[in-house]
């Protein structure tokens, strides 16, 4: 009788420690979310293809739309081909 009573205390004992593990080794709820971790969005570039960082990006305003350049190469390039069009 008293192994049972020792095997059900080590036992509770074992639950109670396992969930106040799992409460003080987890994140807090509003750190949970997917986006509490994204530093910053990838782009892509609409001359050279290449995604960059949206703030590492060149923007142009062009026709009224907002354009994000991977370089200041990129963004003259692109203008040289906007003018060859409307040309």
């Amino acid at each position: 009788m008293k192994l049972l009573i020792l095997i059900a205390l080590v036992y509770l004992a074992y639950r109670v420690g396992t969930r106040w593990l799992k409460r003080t080794l987890q994140m807090p709820r509003e750190d949970r979310s997917a986006d509490a971790y994204i530093d910053d969005v990838m782009v892509r570039d609409p001359v050279c293809g290449i995604h960059f960082p949206r703030r590492e990006g060149v923007e142009l305003q062009h026709g009224g739309k907002t354009y994000l350049f991977c370089s200041t190469a990129c963004r003259d390039r692109f203008l040289k081909q906007q003018e060859e069009k409307a040309d």
